[in-house]
């Protein structure tokens, strides 16, 4: 689940001082060299790309009325933000503390929590960010007239707001489940240093309601909106289908009815691969008792857990392709504000 530390096999990973719970128990899992190099140079390319793509998605959005427009200059703002306080908070903790120095945790209880908390954050940000676009560009399609009087310019701003707002409500819970304890006792009771760790703190059925629900409809989020458009589109298709198109005097509305889809089919495939994987391992780290952690599923919860959490950060650093593939007028600017910075460096060049 979200331990840095997943349980070993055996008892209960409570502290205690038992011999099934040493310290080299636990490190059974850490990864092997070759393993180590090849997700820090991921770790490495997703944090360098995808904080330059956000950033750079950022500099075009704040460009005022020269930017993309208004309702999507909103949706944009808001996931690449989230998309960028992802890769600048997690991944690094991620990287130093699951790939390379596994034990002690050494960011405090606090840094836990708030690893933790930010991690949910920008899950759920990201979700319902997704689900609005892509309800709004549904209704935009669908319900032009309707979306007209609906999607006034400030709507999506207070949208968004509280997008954010129910995103840090959903998101707390997990700074009080999660902190740092001491898996291990010395010899006169007291906490051994090298056997702290950031887990969970609470019952299995505890986190089992915290982390089926968003674990269940979070990678399908634009889904619906997806499944109106098709049937919108069956709606609109002239009988002599997409070949009458040229006579049809709703054309235009199909073709914008069917770029749509495929942005929201492009969107959907990218959420559902790269954020699948991570949910099924949250709730392999929930239903598995403690009696089924073999060694060998152990040992390959480790893995499936850097796997996971890789596909899971990639999500954030293709967003901005997401932004181009939606919107042509951000392409064209996203485009220029990328060759202007390549023009800057080249004459800062020596």
């Amino acid at each position: 689940m979200e331990s840095s530390s997943p349980r070993p096999p055996g008892p209960s990973a409570g502290p205690s001082p038992g011999p099934a719970l040493s310290l080299d128990a636990r490190l059974r899992g850490d990864p092997r060299p070759w393993a180590k190099v090849l997700f820090t140079a991921l770790y490495a390319l997703i944090l360098a790309l995808g904080s330059a793509g956000n950033a750079l998605s950022v500099r075009v959005v704040l460009k005022g009325r020269a930017g993309p427009p208004g309702r999507l200059r909103y949706h944009v703002l808001s996931l690449a933000l989230s998309a960028l306080l992802l890769l600048l908070v997690c991944v690094p903790v991620e990287l130093y503390d699951f790939v390379w120095c596994r034990h002690p945790w050494v960011f405090g209880d606090l840094g836990c929590r708030a690893y933790h908390f930010v991690r949910e954050l920008c899950a759920y940000t990201t979700v319902l960010s997704v689900a609005s676009l892509s309800a709004e560009r549904c209704l935009a399609v669908c319900q032009p007239l309707r979306a007209r009087r609906l999607l006034s310019p400030r709507r999506p701003r207070r949208l968004l707001s509280l997008v954010w707002a129910a995103s840090l409500g959903l998101a707390l819970p997990m700074a009080i489940i999660m902190g740092q304890k001491h898996e291990l006792e010395t010899a006169g009771g007291e906490p051994e240093p090298a056997s702290r760790v950031c887990t969970v703190l609470v019952s299995r059925a505890t986190l089992q309601v915290f982390i089926q629900v968003p674990s269940t409809s979070a990678p399908g989020s634009p889904a619906p909106s997806h499944m109106e458009l098709m049937s919108e589109e069956r709606r609109t298709l002239p009988l002599g289908g997409p070949a009458s198109l040229v006579r049809h005097k709703d054309s235009s509305r199909l073709r914008r009815l069917q770029h749509s889809i495929q942005v929201l089919r492009a969107i959907v495939a990218v959420y559902v691969i790269c954020w699948m994987p991570y949910h099924v391992r949250r709730l392999m780290y929930c239903y598995i008792s403690d009696d089924g952690w073999t060694g060998t599923l152990y040992n390959f919860y480790h893995y499936f857990y850097l796997v996971t959490n890789t596909l899971f950060y990639v999500s954030s650093a293709v967003t901005p392709i997401l932004y181009n593939v939606v919107s042509s007028s951000f392409r064209k600017l996203f485009l220029k504000a990328l060759g202007s910075l390549c023009r800057q460096h080249h004459r800062m060049a020596p």
